[in-house]
């Protein structure tokens, strides 16, 4: 009986050694196109982003990207704002503490890291990727705001890609700001540029 049972055995491990050396096939590659159509120097990506409340718009502001297809491309616009931070400092025994405020500074503003891929049927893929960010307004700020004196920052993150043909426009992203009702919204426009 042990001899059986050691016979059986050897046999699954011979099975299992000769199946893991049986090569695997592999998937079809999916063809992909990286040279972008002859002619086609660069794509210009007009990015929107507006802010609106209650119906009425707040802001809409424009950011235009050129690309070489196949390449990233980035924009950076803001500036820093600074924020303070204030220590009290130890006196003497019996001596009211002195207050010490220094700063520290953080970058406001937008962000858009953009890349281009050719696709099928004159389409392009546009991958996009957003982060704006902003002091909130005295009159929409946080009660925290008013006390301490710091002021608030409120921020926008959008990853997302999308499919577009030359001279097509989409409304692809929209988030509501849960602090003051205003609701973001950000729309796409390719243009090919031959």
């Amino acid at each position: 009986m042990f001899r059986a049972a050691m016979t059986a055995l050897s046999v699954l491990i011979a099975t299992a050694q000769a199946s893991a050396q049986e090569p695997r096939p592999t998937p079809p590659a999916i063809p992909v196109q990286t040279v972008p159509p002859a002619g086609i120097t660069a794509l210009k990506v007009d990015v929107t982003i507006a802010r609106d409340l209650n119906g009425k718009t707040l802001s809409s502001t424009p950011y235009t990207v050129s690309i070489v297809p196949g390449t990233k491309s980035q924009l950076r616009m803001g500036g820093d704002v600074p924020v303070p931070s204030t220590t009290f400092a130890a006196q003497k025994e019996g001596e009211k503490p002195q207050q010490l405020t220094s700063y520290s500074y953080r970058t406001v503003g937008t962000l858009i890291d953009a890349q281009a891929d050719p696709g099928s049927n004159g389409q392009w893929r546009i991958t996009l990727n957003i982060e704006d960010s902003s002091i909130y307004p005295a009159d929409l700020a946080p009660a925290s705001t008013k006390v301490t004196g710091a002021p608030a920052f409120r921020s926008f993150r959008s990853n997302n890609a999308l499919t577009l043909r030359d001279g097509q426009s989409l409304d692809y992203t929209m988030a509501t700001d849960r602090l003051t009702g205003e609701v973001y919204r950000v729309s796409v426009k390719l243009t090919v540029v031959k």
